[in-house]
């Protein structure tokens, strides 16, 4: 039998919340104040404030147009898309976990405070696959992005390595090879 273990994820995830019952207002609301630092950094890299219907937040994908902002802003600040999409559904989770019962007729007010701190550096994969740190010199890099070329979150090796993300029915997982000395 294999032993799978899955790594730690490449950032950070703190979620705080305060309930508020109001019996006078009209809906169930969650306000988000979202922060995304870098590790080391006491700056924001990315803020977000929004209100939402909580049944909303919790069940609807694309209709919650607060939620695809949340994620959009995710992928912009450097958290690949798989990864976004773990943080989403994460803070969905704690969203329910923390939340009265659907069968209860809540009114008023989910505060949450979310938090997220990423890696210190970024490393990005060049068009050859060998990784490189900012502080590094670009071998060979490409300008444009296309949607095959993701910001990845590995450890510096000395060596050249191929990478390729290996796509199976438990998600998608990056696979790393090195190249022969000829393949360089």
């Amino acid at each position: 039998m294999e032993n799978h273990t899955t790594p730690p994820p490449p950032y950070e995830l703190k979620l705080e919340h305060t309930l508020k019952h109001q019996p006078e207002a009209k809906d169930f609301i969650i306000d988000v104040d979202g922060t995304i630092f870098r590790k080391g950094s006491s700056s924001p890299l990315e803020e977000i404030f929004f209100s939402s219907k909580v049944d909303d937040f919790i069940w609807e994908d694309e209709d919650c147009p607060e939620k695809v902002e949340l994620y959009e802003i995710l992928v912009d600040a450097g958290v690949d898309e798989y990864e976004a999409n773990i943080l989403l559904i994460n803070t969905i989770r704690y969203v329910c976990d923390n939340s009265p019962p659907d069968d209860e007729d809540y009114k008023g007010v989910f505060t949450l405070t979310m938090e997220v701190t990423l890696p210190p550096e970024p490393v990005e994969l060049n068009h050859a696959g060998s990784e490189q740190t900012q502080s590094q010199e670009p071998i060979a890099t490409t300008t444009t992005k296309t949607s095959e070329q993701q910001r990845h979150w590995l450890k510096p090796k000395p060596k050249i390595q191929k990478a390729r993300y290996k796509i199976g029915a438990d998600g998608a997982s990056l696979v790393l090879s090195e190249l022969e000395p000829c393949d360089q």
